[in-house]
C-alpha cells in the first residue's frame, strides 16, 4: 500500500510517513485528492487521485488489515505482535521496505529509491499528457526545472510534433 500510494501520488518518503487517515479523502475543486500536511519547506498541498484512485482500495485494505482508524497510515509493528503501533513509520523504514521489493529491470532485480518512484510518477504522467505546471503542483516543486529533470530526456518519437497546421499542397508539383 506504500509503494502504490507513493507511485500513484508521486509524494516524498517523508510525506508517505507523515499520511494520516484523514489525509486519504481529501476534495480539490471537487476531485478525491491526497492532502499532504507539510511537503518539503513546510508547505502543504492536495494531490487529485485522478485516474489513480484505485489506490484507495489497497489502503483501505491495509488500514483494515492493520487496524488503523485514524492517526499515521502507514506503521510498524510490535516485534512478534500483530498489532502496530501508535507512531508513523521513518524515512528509512521506508527505504528499507523498499529495498525488500526489489524489481526486475533487463533481466537484473534492482532496488529503488523513493526519488525514484517520484520519477516514474513524473515521466509516466508526463507521457499520457499531463501538463508540467500540474507536475509540478502535484510534486510540490518550487522550480520548473526541477520537475522537467524528473522527466528527463525524450526520445525523438515523443517530441515529434503533431500535424497542427493542414494545408493543402495540390497545387505544387513535386
Amino acid at each position: 500500500s506504500l509503494i502504490a500510494l507513493m507511485l500513484a501520488t508521486g509524494i516524498r518518503a517523508a510525506e508517505a510517513a507523515a499520511v494520516e487517515a484523514a489525509d486519504l479523502r481529501r476534495s480539490l475543486g471537487g476531485e478525491l485528492a491526497l492532502h499532504v500536511r507539510a511537503g518539503k519547506g513546510d508547505k502543504g498541498r492536495l494531490i487529485p487521485y485522478g485516474g489513480m484512485d484505485w489506490v484507495l482500495i489497497i489502503i483501505d485494505a491495509w488500514l483494515k488489515a492493520a487496524g488503523v482508524k485514524d492517526g499515521p497510515v502507514f506503521r510498524g509493528f510490535y516485534a512478534g505482535y500483530t498489532t502496530t503501533r501508535p507512531q508513523g513509520i521513518s524515512t528509512r523504514a521506508i527505504q528499507d521496505i523498499l529495498n525488500s521489493y526489489p524489481i526486475p529491470i533487463n533481466g537484473e532485480l534492482v532496488t529503488v529509491s523513493p526519488h525514484d518512484l517520484r520519477r516514474t510518477y513524473a515521466r509516466l504522467n508526463y507521457e499520457q499528457g499531463m501538463d508540467l505546471i500540474s507536475i509540478q503542483q502535484n510534486l510540490g516543486h518550487e522550480d520548473l526545472k526541477t520537475t522537467q529533470g524528473y522527466i528527463g530526456v525524450m526520445d525523438a518519437s515523443a517530441r515529434r510534433p503533431r500535424a497542427i497546421i493542414r494545408l493543402d499542397l495540390s497545387a505544387f508539383e513535386i
